[in-house]
């Protein structure tokens, strides 16, 4: 909650209000000086609290001006309507009057466009975006967010040339990140990927390095595979078979894991093109999110391999349907996905109805791979560790450990995967009939 003062700087007022509760025998909290970083949308300085147990920020009312190289703005105190003028969108500005007790409006249209639903900028709306490029993702992710509709002048102007270069050149790309990502997480992420390639911002907002290739796929595929992901993690009508056969069905529909699938959802549109990146070769899907969005290391891995897993997985499933899939093949699979290969199948599935799969086929056939993975007991495969250990192998081999004990540990656990009540006993007889003669040839 922000509450915003006009005759002081918001740090002086959180201090009176402390004191005013301390007087009065409340616990009272540190108040934090967050100073001022464009870079986060801070413009003036911001103190914030706990007050009665609700995160309070305090700001003075402000006005601004804009150069035409920046989106930081040059601050001043300013009256409530100017403070309401410079808000991103009308809906924004609304004030409540804790003397009067009455939602303020003097944009004269907020309290309008709220029970319409409507999601306009309170000034023109070419000059609001010009002055702050990244307004056109905020209205975005707002319209998103309440399912509301944008107004057809705002519209417009966001999907202007020079808006679109002014976003690019004007906004770091952290801040663009932060906005995706809240749309992404947020609570209509289908709507937000459909805005964004309706108002022509899918390149600017997605954008791969210089020398890439162009996207594998048409841009506006992005919003069809968020579809069938949220189809199938909605478990609507017969699709709902996939979701119930995969285990711990409840992370694959938390909000981290719905989170991590829209993201490689909107990046589809790059899936299978790489770059160079380095000494590597890099997908460039992974080159968007990490440098075109400047989202986590963590974020980056689970977008390529989402991608990377999908192929894999409907091979896999091809196979699973006419029974030529083995312990084996399955728990290398699961090894390779790690913990997230529920998520990966479900991915899959969606590409599956991308590319014409009817969503019922596409969850069966899906839901029958998690089934014969439940049943092979390989839900967890990649936490399954070989029947001995590195310094035991080396022993038997007579070799010293290193990269040639990695490789016999992964001709171990193939051959433990085929052999699931195998003893160690067993094991390192294994090591020494078929693996130890290979190795002394060599």
């Amino acid at each position: 909650m922000d509450v915003a003062v006009d005759h002081m700087s918001g740090f002086e007022l959180a201090q009176q209000v402390n004191a005013y509760l301390e007087e009065h025998g409340q616990a009272v909290h540190t108040i934090a000086k967050i100073g001022q970083n464009p870079e986060r949308s801070k413009h003036l300085e911001t103190a914030t609290t706990s007050v009665l147990g609700q995160a309070i920020d305090f700001v003075n009312l402000r006005t601004e001006t804009y150069s035409n190289t920046s989106r930081v703005p040059q601050m001043a105190f300013g009256t409530a309507t100017e403070d309401a003028q410079r808000r991103d969108i009308t809906i924004n500005a609304l004030f409540y009057n804790i003397h009067t007790r009455t939602v303020e409006d003097f944009t004269g249209r907020g309290l309008a466009d709220l029970r319409a639903g409507v999601v306009r900028t309170p000034l023109e709306p070419v000059q609001t975006f010009a002055d702050d490029p990244l307004r056109v993702l905020r209205v975005v992710r707002f319209a998103s967010r309440f399912d509301f509709c944008i107004d057809e002048d705002t519209a417009a102007a966001m999907r202007l040339p020079q808006i679109h270069t002014a976003l690019d050149a004007k906004i770091s790309r952290e801040r663009i990140g932060v906005e995706l990502d809240k749309m992404a997480a947020g609570a209509r992420p289908l709507l937000a990927i459909r805005l964004l390639l309706r108002l022509g911002l899918y390149s600017v907002v997605f954008r791969g390095p210089s020398h890439a290739p162009t996207p594998t796929e048409p841009s506006e595929c992005a919003a069809d595979v968020t579809r069938a992901v949220l189809d199938l993690l909605d478990a609507r009508d017969a699709t709902g078979e996939l979701i119930a056969r995969l285990p711990k069905a409840s992370t694959v529909t938390a909000p981290a894991t719905r989170r991590a699938l829209m993201l490689a959802a909107y990046a589809f549109p790059y899936h299978g093109a790489t770059v160079a990146d380095g000494r590597r070769t890099t997908a460039v899907a992974a080159v968007v999110i990490r440098d075109g969005l400047k989202l986590s290391g963590h974020d980056t891995e689970t977008t390529a391999a989402l991608h990377a897993l999908a192929p894999r997985l409907a091979a896999a499933a091809e196979a699973c349907a006419t029974g030529n899939t083995g312990r084996r093949m399955l728990g290398l699979l699961v090894r390779d996905a790690g913990a997230r290969w529920a998520a990966a199948t479900v991915f899959a599935a969606a590409v599956d109805i991308y590319h014409g799969v009817q969503p019922v086929v596409a969850a069966a056939k899906y839901a029958a791979l998690a089934a014969a993975i439940d049943v092979h007991g390989l839900a967890e495969a990649y936490a399954l560790k070989p029947l001995i250990d590195g310094r035991v192998a080396a022993r038997i081999l007579g070799i010293r450990p290193g990269p040639r004990i990695r490789d016999v540990l992964e001709q171990v656990m193939s051959w433990q995967l085929d052999r699931p009540n195998a003893t160690p006993a067993q094991c390192e007889e294994f090591i020494r009939r078929d693996i130890a003669p290979g190795l002394r040839a060599e």
